[in-house]
């Protein structure tokens, strides 16, 4: 199994885990930080909708406490028939913590269906000035 079958398959298992009541919409993220360590987050909604935390930002609060610094790939998981991307606010969470070669690939029920690199998310992300 490579790094990206491996990131799709935690990815999936995160979104079992997620916590989501109201929008029943499960995600699930994996990383590859440049440390070497995968992690993981899910969504996790809150009764006060639309404040919870995304699958994305979980796994790179995960990533950051573990000592990762930069993401090498990242599989973003929906319990979807469609193709889901990320959100305003982690295509720019991904960015910062990315490099040129971060890939971010976009994953449904059917497989990963989109690939591009985290620069593509947001081409004009805030940066620091």
């Amino acid at each position: 199994m490579n790094n990206t079958q491996k990131l799709f398959k935690l990815a999936t298992q995160a979104a079992q885990k997620a916590y989501c009541p109201y929008s029943k919409f499960a995600v699930g993220a994996a990383i590859l930080a440049d440390d070497g360590n995968f992690y993981v987050g899910c969504n996790v909604e809150n009764i006060s909708y639309p404040v919870g935390t995304c699958a994305e930002a979980g796994a790179i609060a995960a990533m950051i406490a573990g000592g990762g610094k930069i993401i090498s790939e990242i599989v973003i998981f929906a319990d979807a028939k469609t193709l889901v991307s990320p959100c305003g606010a982690c295509r720019q969470r991904i960015v910062e913590f990315s490099d040129e070669n971060t890939l971010v690939h976009m994953a449904n029920i059917e497989g990963i269906k989109k690939t591009v690199k985290a620069n593509q998310l947001l081409p004009f992300g805030f940066e620091e000035f």
